[in-house]
C-alpha cells in the first residue's frame, strides 16, 4: 500500500491517528531526545541531528514500517512505529513530556489496533512491545490494553493476538 493511501482514523478534536510525514522530522527528534524517553529507550545516548535525518528519511520509504502521530484535533501529543516482519509488529511509542501520566499510552495503544485493521496492514497478526523492567507507565498501559506480558531476562515482552 502506498504511505499516501493510509487513512486517519477520525477527525476533529477527538484522538486519532495521522500517518508522519515529512514535515514531523523535527518533531519526531525533539520527542526522540527528550530525557525520560532516552531513559526508557534501550540505547539511551542522545540521537544525532544528522542521524536522525537519515533514519527518518529510510523510514518513510520502508514498507515494513508504519509510522503515525496521536493528535487531539490538531495537536501532536505522541507517536507510534510499527516495524512489521512476518506478520508480527513491534510497536515503539512514545507520548510528549506535557501529557505523560495522563492515559495518553493506553489510548494511543488502543488506536493502533484499530490502525492495523483499517489499514489492513502487511498481514499483521500480532502486536508486540518491549519494555524496560523499570518503565512501568508503559507495562501498565500494555497490560490495561490486553496485551500477554512475559517477563525476559532484560525487559518484558508484551503481546497481543490480532
Amino acid at each position: 500500500m502506498d504511505r499516501t493511501d493510509r487513512k486517519e482514523t477520525d477527525s476533529g478534536n477527538a484522538l486519532h491517528l495521522r500517518s508522519v510525514c515529512q514535515s514531523d522530522m523535527d518533531l519526531l527528534f525533539a520527542w526522540a531526545n527528550d530525557d525520560a524517553v532516552r531513559k526508557n529507550a534501550f540505547h539511551t545516548e542522545k540521537i544525532p541531528y544528522e542521524n536522525h535525518v537519515k533514519w527518518f528519511s529510510k523510514v518513510l520509504l520502508d514498507e515494513s514500517v508504519y509510522q503515525y502521530i496521536l493528535c487531539e484535533g490538531e495537536c501532536p501529543i505522541g507517536q507510534i512505529r510499527l516495524n512489521v516482519e512476518n506478520g508480527a509488529a513491534l510497536i515503539d511509542y512514545s507520548i510528549c513530556a506535557a501529557k505523560r501520566g495522563k492515559g495518553y499510552g493506553s489510548k494511543l495503544l488502543q488506536l493502533i489496533q484499530q490502525q492495523v485493521i483499517s489499514d489492513k496492514i502487511s498481514g499483521v497478526t500480532k502486536l508486540a512491545g518491549q519494555v524496560k523492567y523499570e518503565n512501568t507507565a508503559s507495562a501498565r498501559a500494555f497490560e490495561r490494553c490486553g496485551f500477554i506480558r512475559t517477563e525476559k531476562p532484560e525487559y518484558i515482552q508484551f503481546e497481543l493476538e490480532m
